[in-house]
């Protein structure tokens, strides 16, 4: 009976002990914010959707007009990385109406690991009203923020055409900004940057600007059919992949997998996910762990390198990675598990 009474109180000095352990600590932490802040970067982090919405100030409809005639116009995108014998090359085709009409054509042609070539199609139509200065500024050209809504849009996977999620209101931050001069001149130096993505001002015939001038048409079809709940191009790329990959011995498939990490995942994953954050909420590299079954299923998924700054954007990768396929072995029924470095920048 005593020694269960001096167990007790044993563990209730423990308990105190812990107790005032946390007590001091917090102690510590509030009266080093209190003297000196959150560290700046931290703290901008932390507050970054708060602060970059607060305090706008409305633009009227005089300002909204002359947004839209700035911006007005065809501009186009071509990813450059790799060139056109790249796996995986991004086309966009925007076309910006003064009087806030918005079309937008998105190809994706995906060269797959045999060989294949495989375009891969969006087309939007919406409608977008500029709303304010971002960032804090208020110089020529933006950058913006956009209300933008997605009226109707459909997508072309590989000739099946679906027709997308309606009426989706976004915020596009854009901005108007000037490079270095070239040999033509006049506004063959304008760049249009739309949630970090740069396009560049079309002067070919209009009629020509499109790959397929009926593409318009598309989100106009009432006889299409709902595409699946998480239908988008990344989605379509990766069930893609899957399909075309075959069996590697188990040694080899290591490599494989960081190649395929780099050569697709990356743009048709990674890459779109990083415009959606402030650049500095974006890990440089992800280091992970990874456990591969004999399937090319992804088991267990570890990512060491996780901090606050990053987490927003950490989490929506972790998980999307957990779903991404690589090569079954054939010669081999034992899981592999490796780790790997993913540069997201």
């Amino acid at each position: 009976m005593k020694t269960r009474v001096k167990h007790r109180k044993y563990k209730s000095y423990k308990s105190g002990l812990l107790l005032l352990g946390l007590l001091v600590i917090s102690w510590i932490l509030i009266t080093s914010i209190n003297k000196s802040g959150i560290p700046a970067g931290l703290a901008g982090l932390i507050n970054a959707d708060y602060e970059n919405f607060r305090n706008l100030e409305r633009f009227d409809s005089v300002k909204v007009q002359e947004v839209r005639d700035g911006i007005a116009g065809l501009w186009t995108y071509v990813s450059e990385e790799g060139g056109s014998k790249s796996p995986v090359v991004k086309r966009d085709y925007l076309e910006l109406n003064a009087n806030g009409m918005v079309w937008m054509v998105r190809v994706w042609d995906l060269r797959m690991p045999d060989g294949e070539l495989h375009a891969y199609t969006q087309v939007i139509m919406g409608y977008m009203s500029p709303y304010s200065y971002a960032g804090g500024g208020a110089g020529v050209g933006g950058p913006y923020y956009c209300e933008t809504r997605i009226i109707r849009q459909a997508y072309i996977f590989d000739g099946d055409t679906c027709y997308g999620a309606s009426q989706v209101d976004e915020i596009w931050e854009v901005g108007l900004n000037e490079v270095a001069a070239v040999a033509d001149g006049g506004d063959a130096n304008r760049v249009l940057a739309i949630n970090r993505r740069e396009y560049r001002p079309y002067f070919g015939e209009v009629k020509k600007f499109l790959p397929d001038g009926t593409l318009p048409n598309v989100v106009d079809m009432i006889s299409l059919s709902a595409c699946p709940a998480a239908a988008d191009m990344s989605w379509a790329s990766k069930k893609l992949l899957a399909r075309s990959m075959n069996a590697v011995p188990f040694f080899a498939r290591a490599g494989m997998v960081d190649s395929l990490i780099h050569a697709y995942y990356k743009p048709m994953v990674l890459d779109e996910l990083a415009r959606r954050y402030d650049p500095r909420a974006v890990p440089d590299v992800m280091k992970i762990r990874m456990t591969i079954s004999p399937e090319g299923v992804v088991t267990a998924l570890k990512y060491s390198g996780a901090k606050v700054v990053t987490k927003r954007f950490d989490d929506l990768a972790v998980l999307n990675m957990k779903g991404w396929l690589y090569p079954p072995v054939g010669d081999s029924n034992e899981p592999q598990t490796l780790d790997v470095k993913v540069r997201v920048k």
